[in-house]
């Protein structure tokens, strides 16, 4: 009986945590900073927007948007200090302590993003690879 109840407390458990890989592309819906709140015209232009990297070399985040001195998209890539996952609200936290930055995903794929010097941002996150 004790073998079965420690069986099924493993499995559980296993079920209850995230995948410790995968790739999320996150599109940038709303934004702030202490000055403003960018316009929906502004987020479109400068095309902001993130991606999250899980592997067994750890978690990156990238923020990413428009460059006009590059005329492209360009991401700034960083490895995460720690990743944290809060199960009772199911969110994924992924912290960069130099800047104080960190990053926030939820189980509707839903995110928030602070970089640390202000500026926050919203919005939505499709799976790339589980």
């Amino acid at each position: 009986m004790l073998k079965q109840r420690v069986a099924l407390s493993l499995v559980v458990t296993a079920c209850s945590l995230p995948a410790l890989a995968g790739e999320y592309s996150c599109q940038v819906t709303r934004k702030l900073d202490p000055e403003r709140e960018y316009s929906a015209d502004q987020i479109a232009e400068f095309r902001y927007s993130s991606r999250v990297e899980e592997s067994n070399e750890g978690a990156f985040v990238s923020r990413c948007s428009f460059a006009p001195s590059a005329g492209k998209v360009t991401c700034d890539r960083y490895k995460m200090d720690r990743v944290s996952f809060d199960g009772g609200v199911k969110i994924k936290k992924y912290y960069l302590f130099r800047s104080q930055f960190d990053f926030q995903l939820f189980p509707d794929l839903s995110f928030v993003e602070n970089n640390g010097r202000g500026a926050v941002s919203y919005g939505k996150c499709t799976i790339v690879a589980p």
